[in-house]
């Protein structure tokens, strides 16, 4: 049975998709089956992400209208053997996709992967919904600012009404220069803020910055990121559960806005 993880955010920029394509190539790199499923239909770039809009015949909603089978759309990248990329659609009609056919989707995957990594859009509308509807497990990301602490803190508190009780938090885009001067909050004390689990910490990526600029591969991209994302895929492999550390509904210590 395949761990369904869907990697989300409360806000939009925080570099939650360039999470999921990074991590999806790690774990493909540890020896396991991953498949990305981009579910920001309308608004999808996970194809650009990790290099692979060229590559995109069927998408998610010609599954869902019977044109082909999941298999069929699914995208193999050329250099990373055991990783696959189910492409969301370009049209903004998503009334056409409800929760149900993309759960069809996902449980017809999983029998042949070890890892479905879900994309969620941002925000916390139906879109949302729908895409934690399909998983067991969250990760929310999150950079070192106010206003994305205080999105993630809405969303986890989301995730949880849900009954999603395994998360944790990835923080991205830290500069340690700026926590060293105390220009920018420690990871750790914002994990203890929104009283999650830390699974990881990922530096502020010049070369993933400039690959995305210009539609590049973030993959070919190795520096601090590459390395962190590579001990965050292991820590995720390797039996170390992502846990919650709170209840259901997640009693936070930062005030819901």
């Amino acid at each position: 049975m395949s761990r369904k993880i869907v990697i989300t955010s409360g806000k939009g920029g925080v570099g939650k998709t360039t999470c999921c394509a990074c991590l999806g190539l790690h774990l493909a790199l540890l020896g396991a089956r991953v498949v990305m499923l981009d579910v920001d239909i309308g608004l999808n770039n996970l194809d650009v992400v990790a290099g692979l809009d060229n590559k995109v015949m069927y998408d998610i909603v010609d599954v869902v209208d019977g044109k082909c089978r999941a298999r069929q759309a699914l995208i193999a990248h050329p250099k990373v053997p055991l990783l696959y990329f189910l492409p969301s659609a370009h049209s903004l009609n998503v009334g056409r996709v409800n929760g149900e056919d993309l759960k069809s989707i996902v449980n017809e995957l999983s029998s042949s992967f070890d890892y479905v990594l879900i994309d969620c859009p941002a925000g916390i509308g139906a879109e949302f919904y729908r895409a934690i509807y399909l998983a067991s497990e969250a990760i929310v990301v999150t950079t070192p600012n106010i206003t994305a602490i205080r999105d993630a803190n809405k969303t986890i508190s989301l995730i949880a009404g849900c009954g999603i009780t395994q998360m944790q938090l990835l923080v991205n885009r830290v500069r340690n220069d700026l926590v060293n001067k105390r220009l920018m909050i420690k990871p750790n004390e914002i994990a203890q803020t929104l009283d999650m689990e830390l699974l990881g910490v990922v530096p502020e990526s010049d070369a993933i910055t400039v690959m995305s600029s210009i539609s590049g591969d973030i993959f070919k991209s190795k520096d601090a990121s590459y390395e962190a994302f590579e001990s965050i895929a292991k820590k995720i492999h390797f039996g170390e559960s992502i846990k919650r550390q709170v209840g259901l509904f997640g009693k936070l210590k930062i005030k819901r806005g």
